[in-house]
């Protein structure tokens, strides 16, 4: 072995770790883009669920106690409370995640994002998302 061998099979190993990385990331990339063209894909019959649950709370109400307001551009609802301080929850597709958000009351502030992942079942999404929010009301 030549005194410049040492620095040639360092090229090369790390040029081959290089791409293998590159190819990696590559991977993810597109996993991750799979997986958010999955969500919004998905995300029409997460409101759907979502709407449903408002009705059913509605009818268990006899009034019309909750409203979902749907932001189609931007993937986002908000539900709001009539009563018991007017609570409100915005939940908003981010990626392959959804950001929720939630205010106790019409004079309080929003909460920091809480991001949950989509990665249950539509149903089983929307009862995690909304249930503990509607217990609360």
């Amino acid at each position: 072995m030549s005194n410049g061998d040492w620095a040639r099979r360092f090229g090369e190993e790390h040029a081959q770790r290089d791409r293998a990385s590159a190819r990696e990331a590559e991977a993810r990339r597109h996993a991750d883009h799979q997986q958010q063209a999955a969500c919004l894909e998905r995300w029409p019959s997460i409101v759907a669920a979502m709407r449903s649950r408002v009705t059913t709370y509605n009818d268990g109400a006899g009034v019309e106690a909750l409203t979902l307001v749907e932001d189609e551009a931007d993937h986002r609802v908000t539900l709001e409370s009539a009563g018991n301080g007017h609570g409100a929850i915005t939940i908003a597709l981010d990626g392959s995640d959804v950001a929720v958000r939630s205010r106790d009351g019409a004079d309080r502030p929003w909460s920091g994002p809480t991001w949950v992942s989509l990665s249950r079942t539509d149903d089983d999404a929307v009862e995690y998302l909304l249930r503990n929010w509607m217990e609360r009301l």
